[in-house]
């Protein structure tokens, strides 16, 4: 059960989601977990010892998507990560008020 103040989504019939917290007073509430997207955009350098694949665009939106099944609305990116930024914001771009993103 979520503490008082706190929310949860629901994910599927009868299903329970991550908890949303508020957002300090920004009136957001964003999941207690979050995505990180380095692998979105950027494959070597990061703790790596050899390139990989980046995810395909459709591979990045089905892990959006999955992400946000579970009740995940929080996302992280960063200029270091590479291609990530751009990628989010066209795989977001009809849906982006649903996200809470961090750079």
């Amino acid at each position: 059960m979520a503490a008082p103040g706190h929310r949860r989504l629901s994910v599927g019939p009868g299903g329970s989601g991550v908890e949303l917290r508020p957002l300090g007073s920004t009136g957001l509430q964003v999941s207690l977990l979050g995505l990180g997207t380095v692998k979105f955009g950027r494959n070597q350098g990061v703790k790596y010892p050899r390139p990989f694949a980046l995810p395909s665009d459709r591979e990045a939106l089905t892990l959006l998507e999955l992400a946000w099944d579970l009740g995940i609305n929080l996302l992280d990116t960063a200029p270091a990560y590479g291609q990530s930024e751009e990628r989010l914001g066209r795989l977001l771009r009809r849906c982006r008020r649903d996200w809470v993103i961090v750079t």
